[in-house]
Order: structure tokens, then C-alpha cells, then sequence
């Protein structure tokens, strides 16, 4: 076992503003300007986005961003110097124009057939036009993901490709100060969703009733949606990752849950907790919680500016040997308007396929998210524990505040 902690007590160290504080255009010029700057860094004159998250980052712009993430229904062109084209669903052009100066109607060759591939190569020469028209034709264009019709069309119309991953990763990385205030506003919604879950954890209620639960309570509040379905009661903690089932919750079950959320303005509300439905916990999920609760306080006790990845991965706390083949895929993700990357592996992971550890530092205004899971292989339950923060010059700032489950630290 990690040796034991003494509780902290958890309280609130980010202003949370009103919405009627926040400059809308200051968050969007700001993020435009980071992106620009990112795209003159790594040599990207310019950059053709498909991504929602990205394409929200760079116009502010979200249309139907659950439909429109897997369908290739709107794009936008960033120039490295100047501002962005946005192509935008049809039907939604008008919602776009409110935000943007040139939107423009995208094309689309979704569920075409063998037809797909002519209207892709019409795309590709308005693609090709549009470059031309800002005074880009025949340079670079940096993707951040395609289809294969649209990969096909660019390089018969001979438009060279390259990746634009270098320069969206290092420009979102880093939060303006408008973001640290969503951040702080989103934080508070966190907390209100993990107190009603909480408070609707009893005997015979269904996973997916408290999965509804979490999602009301971030709707009410002007979040926009949940990501996935992380709610986990008895069994189905252990492993960790089965989604919300019809399965009841009975007495003595521990409860795990992961918001998994976007909130206000698309801003990820990623917490973590585990609670237990009734008063007396056991031994072995005591011991559970215990391991997740160090292994959290430990790595946030390690945030600070500089420390590199791989010095943080050294460093953060070893699991006990039994809880090692089960524990979470990484230690550290990043946060912002979709969990982002690159995160922190464990350095020791043989399970798969060798993860990437990045060659980055820690920096101020990152938001981390610091996970970890505990359960034996075989046993009835597991323990899920994550922590959001804020990387400010002193160290970790926690975004939700919301308390551990006090009877699974007790002695």
C-alpha cells in the first residue's frame, strides 16, 4: 500500500465570473491569434480544418457538433496571416455569418456512393480557388484529418498536404485567460453535476436513471453535452470503462462515474469519483479508494511549471503490484475544448502497443486532468479517481472542487 495522506480540505481557488464577464471576443481573438502564431512557428502558411473542436477554436463558431464531428459537413480554411473562410453546413450558414465575416457553403459528397468522387474533386477545386484567392495557391496546406474521397481529390488537383497536429496541439496547449475563466464558470457546474449524482445514489436505481441524472444536471446549466456514458456500479467497476447499463445499484456497491462532459461554451468537464451506496465500506474497497486517492494527490502535488513530462512520469506515485495490470491507460491528459493531447503515460506500460511519451514540459495555464484507477484483477469492484486542475506558477489549482468519499477514507 502508499503510505496514507491527510485529508486537504478542497476548496474553490479560481474566481469563478458571471456569464456577463466574459469577452466573447477577446476568447475568440485570442484563440485565433494563438492558432496563427502556431501555423508561422511550424511553417504552416496555411490550414484546412474538418475537426469541431478545432474549427470552433478558431471561428468560435459550434454547429451540431455531435453530427457534425463524424460527417465531413463543414471545414474552414486558417491562413497563417489574415482571417479565416469558413464553409458551413448549408442550412446553418446563417448561424454562422453572426460570428464570422466570410462563410461560405461547404461541400458535402457524404453517403454519395460512386458519385462521392466527382463532388469531391469539385471540392477540391474550390479548395483550390479559395487558396488562390488568399494568395496561397501552390503552397503547403495543413489537414487536420480527411476522408478518402477528400485525400484523393486534393492530390489529383497536385495540393501538396502535410499535417497541421504540430501547430493545433501547440497553440490549444496553452489557455488564454478567457478560457481560464470558462474553465473556473465550468468548474462550479462540475461540482452541482457530481452533488446530484451523488445525492441520487440509492438502492434500485439504475445506472442509466443516474446517468440521466448527470446529464440534467449539466443541461440545466447550460453545458452541452456528455461524451460518453462512464457511469459503473457493483461489478461493472472492474474492469473500468463499461458504460451505463440497466443494471440496479444494491447496498454495499461502490459507484464510480466520469463526467466526461462539455460544458458552458464546449469547455471539458473531466472529474472523476467513486461513492459507495450505504455506510459501511469493506476492508478491500477501502484499500482501493485509499490507493486512487493517493495516487491523485500525489501527482498533484508534482504540477509545476518546467517539470517535463517524462520527469513527472519518473516521479508520480508506483501502484501497489496488484493493482498494476489494470490501471488507467495514462496518468495525465490535457483538457480544453475536447480532452486533448499529448498526455503522460506510465512509463513501465508493456500492455499494447509502447505509448507515446511526449518530449514536452508542463506549463502555466495548462489544464491537466490526473486520473487513476484501482482494482485487482478479479475483484467485485474498482475504484475510479480523477482530478482537473489548473497549472498556474505555484502549482496545481483545482477546477472542480468537489470532496472524495469520506467513508472510503475513514480509518
Amino acid at each position: 500500500m502508499l503510505g496514507p495522506m491527510s485529508e486537504r480540505p478542497r476548496l474553490s481557488e479560481l474566481r469563478v465570473p458571471t456569464v456577463r464577464e466574459l469577452d466573447f471576443a477577446r476568447l475568440r481573438a485570442g484563440r485565433l491569434a494563438r492558432l496563427q502564431t502556431m501555423l508561422r512557428r511550424h511553417d504552416l502558411p496555411v490550414a484546412l480544418l474538418y475537426s469541431t473542436p478545432n474549427i470552433r477554436y478558431a471561428t468560435g463558431v459550434d454547429v451540431m457538433s455531435v453530427w457534425t464531428a463524424g460527417t465531413f459537413a463543414r471545414y474552414c480554411l486558417v491562413p497563417a496571416e489574415g482571417a479565416p473562410i469558413l464553409f458551413e453546413y448549408s442550412g446553418s450558414v446563417h448561424v454562422s455569418q453572426k460570428l464570422v465575416r466570410d462563410v461560405r457553403p461547404a461541400y458535402t459528397w457524404r453517403f454519395g456512393g460512386v458519385a462521392a468522387r466527382a463532388k469531391a474533386r469539385e471540392w477540391a477545386g474550390s479548395i483550390r480557388s479559395a487558396l488562390r484567392e488568399l494568395g496561397l495557391e501552390g503552397e503547403r496546406l495543413a489537414v487536420d484529418r480527411l476522408d478518402a474521397p477528400g485525400l484523393l481529390a486534393l492530390q489529383e488537383e497536385n495540393i501538396a498536404i502535410t499535417d497541421v497536429g504540430p501547430a493545433t496541439v501547440d497553440a490549444r496547449e496553452v489557455k488564454t485567460p478567457e478560457e481560464v475563466q470558462l474553465f473556473a464558470l465550468n468548474g462550479g457546474i462540475g461540482d452541482a453535476m457530481l452533488a446530484e449524482f451523488e445525492a441520487a445514489i440509492r438502492p434500485g436505481i439504475r445506472e442509466y436513471e443516474l446517468l440521466a441524472v448527470l446529464s440534467d444536471s449539466l443541461l440545466r446549466r447550460q453545458g452541452e453535452g456528455l461524451f460518453t456514458r462512464l457511469v459503473a456500479s457493483g461489478t461493472n467497476t472492474n474492469p473500468w470503462l463499461t458504460e451505463a447499463h440497466d443494471k440496479l445499484v444494491m447496498p454495499g456497491d461502490l459507484v464510480g462515474v466520469d463526467t466526461d462532459a462539455n460544458g458552458y461554451e464546449g469547455y471539458v468537464i473531466d472529474v472523476s469519483r467513486t461513492f459507495l451506496c450505504g455506510d459501511d465500506p469493506s476492508p478491500g474497497q477501502k484499500e482501493a479508494y485509499r490507493v486512487a486517492y493517493d495516487c491523485v494527490n500525489a501527482m498533484r502535488d508534482l504540477v509545476r511549471p518546467g517539470i517535463t513530462f517524462e520527469e513527472f512520469a519518473r516521479k508520480a506515485p508506483r501502484l501497489p503490484d496488484a493493482y498494476v495490470p489494470q490501471r488507467y491507460p495514462t496518468m495525465v491528459h490535457q483538457a480544453g475544448l475536447e480532452d486533448e493531447g499529448p498526455g503522460i503515460p506510465y512509463p513501465d506500460d508493456e500492455r499494447g502497443p509502447r505509448r507515446i511519451m511526449p518530449d514536452r514540459e508542463i506549463k502555466e495555464n495548462m489544464v491537466l486532468c490526473l486520473e487513476c484507477y484501482a482494482g485487482k484483477v478479479g475483484a467485485p469492484f474498482g475504484v475510479k479517481l480523477e482530478d482537473q486542475v489548473l497549472v498556474t506558477a505555484t502549482g496545481a489549482r483545482l477546477v472542480c472542487t468537489y470532496p472524495f468519499e469520506a467513508k472510503l477514507l475513514g480509518g
